[in-house]
């Protein structure tokens, strides 16, 4: 299992005493949003940074909250002064494919990969470090914690209990069809709600982030967290593949007072979402370390620019082209692996490493086959 950077089941827990929780943790939410209250189905367009900074937040029961991604894709965090109360639904659940398109993540996960549209293109891989294999006959489903159902065409497992950093799940590959159906669904997205005092999730409450649907196949559940001084309740919190053809997502909760706490993870015929639980009492990581595309096939990139980078070569061009990586603010040998997803056809890896020793922000080149004809999507991460 693999620690990445981007860039019915019930449990119960002992009481801790709620006087000595209830001054150790800040969601760091300024209040500037005001109190979110959901009463009928809505829809967010995410903030840049992807951050609410909301008093309270209530969904109400026959409610769904959703999100609109932002140019960055990034995941969504919300965060809250007071108490965080969910009857309804949160849902960033990735999509079904569409015509000519695999379906689109949730936010912060990833898109899923492209059908074969007519006899000269093949299917494209789904995109993120789990994406699923393409392919005319057998296209293979995303992959996050787990690899389920595996096959030749399955993405690989990525990611760490503690879910840091935020990361969504991965797309299914996508397949032939004669009316451009075939897209792989996309991965689940992946969500962060944190507050000074109080999670609770009615018996009717839940937060999901399933992989959405392909006519290809399937991507993987997303990643869902939550952070708070008490979190209650009896609903559902669930990050799962919608078939087993996909890997599952993951969950974690943190509280410093984890009180009646029993949520229900989902069950199906392939098991319920796996989930850790601890005191990990922090929103954001203190590292601050990132990785960016800062040249690809000689064009230069603005660090920051959002991953992953589409790149289209006119014809005649050399398919063998170099993409720089930077990486700031790590430490010693940072290992990272290189993608190169195309529309259609499959998708290349490139492992390779970046030494720091040099200072705080060092770079590497790396040498990669970019197809001709079509429009490939280049995206980095560390290993």
């Amino acid at each position: 299992m693999r620690s990445t950077r981007l860039i019915s089941i019930g449990i119960m827990l002992c009481v801790i005493s709620p006087s000595i929780a209830l001054a150790q943790f800040s969601s760091g939410s300024t209040g500037a949003d005001g109190p979110l209250n959901v009463t009928s189905n809505l829809t967010l367009d995410l903030p840049p940074t992807g951050i609410f900074n909301f008093t309270t937040i209530t969904v109400a029961s026959g409610s769904t909250l959703r999100f609109n991604r932002n140019p960055l894709n990034t995941p969504v965090y919300l965060l809250a002064t007071g108490d965080v109360v969910i009857i309804g639904t949160i849902d960033v659940s990735g999509k079904v494919s569409t015509f000519g398109k695999g379906g689109e993540g949730g936010p912060g996960g990833f898109d899923g990969g492209s059908p074969a549209n007519g006899q000269e293109t093949s299917p494209g891989d789904g995109l993120g470090p789990g994406g699923g294999k393409g392919s005319v006959n057998n296209p293979g489903g995303g992959a996050y914690s787990s690899i389920n159902c595996p096959s030749g065409g399955s993405g690989q497992a990525y990611g760490n209990t503690l879910i840091v950093p935020l990361i969504g799940g991965s797309g299914g590959g996508g397949t032939t069809r004669s009316d451009g159906l075939g897209g792989g669904g996309g991965g689940g997205g992946a969500i962060l709600i944190a507050s000074n005092t109080r999670i609770s999730i009615g018996s009717s409450g839940k937060i999901s982030s399933f992989g959405g649907d392909g006519i290809g196949s399937v991507g993987s559940g997303g990643a869902v967290r939550l952070v708070a001084n008490q979190i209650d309740g009896s609903g559902q919190v669930v990050a799962m593949a919608g078939s087993c053809t996909a890997g599952f997502g993951r969950v974690r909760v943190d509280a410093t007072n984890r009180f009646a706490l029993f949520l229900n993870y989902g069950v199906s015929s392939i098991g319920g979402t796996p989930h850790t639980i601890g005191q990990f009492m922090h929103v954001f990581p203190t590292n601050t370390s990132r990785l960016d595309i800062i040249e690809a096939a000689g064009t230069a990139i603005s660090e920051g620019t959002p991953i992953p980078v589409p790149v289209q070569l006119p014809v005649g061009s050399p398919t063998n082209q170099v993409v720089k990586i930077q990486a700031r603010d790590f430490t010693g040998i940072v290992p990272i692996t290189v993608a190169v997803t195309p529309d259609a056809g499959p998708s290349t890896r490139y492992d390779t490493q970046i030494d720091m020793a040099g200072g705080n922000v060092a770079s590497t080149d790396v040498t990669v086959n970019i197809p001709v004809g079509t429009t490939s999507r280049i995206y980095a991460w560390t290993r």
